[in-house]
């Protein structure tokens, strides 16, 4: 189904539109983030941008595409990213630890607001090393890496 103006102006999704259920859009996260973990970002970077095309609501494939970027050495593309995952879910715990890797990506000499970059990561690992679960071990691993 082709998206109508209506559609549009109510603010509904491709995803919506087409009737594709959420599961669907997990499963597919899931088989990007496997092909990501295999080594192919540039599979993984289609799935990804196909699915925040259809949902672009979806804070999960914001995340996981923020993380990819950064793999693939685009910094500031995983920070485009990783902002768009945090205004739709800022209180995930892996939404907001992708965000402070991506911030952490960029080189802290690259242009301005390198200092307020670093702040913004260090204080969300800060919030984040709370815990037992794998978001609080990489938060501390990267503070620590961060040093005093």
């Amino acid at each position: 189904m082709i998206p109508t103006i209506d559609d549009l102006r109510a603010g509904r999704t491709l995803a919506e539109i087409q009737g594709m259920p959420a599961e669907l859009g997990a499963v597919m996260a899931s088989l990007a983030a496997r092909e990501a973990a295999g080594g192919d970002l540039e599979v993984a970077r289609g799935i990804l941008e196909g699915l925040v095309v259809m949902n672009p609501r979806d804070a999960l494939a914001w995340a996981l595409l923020s993380q990819v970027e950064r793999r693939r050495g685009e910094p500031y593309a995983a920070v485009l990213c990783a902002e768009a995952a945090w205004r739709l879910a800022p209180e995930d715990r892996q939404v907001r630890l992708a965000r402070a890797e991506s911030l952490l990506a960029v080189p802290a000499d690259a242009g301005t607001g390198g200092a307020a970059r670093r702040a913004a990561a260090r204080e969300g690992l800060l919030a984040l090393q709370a815990g037992e679960d794998d978001v609080a071990r990489r938060a501390g691993a990267l503070l620590r890496a961060l040093g005093p």
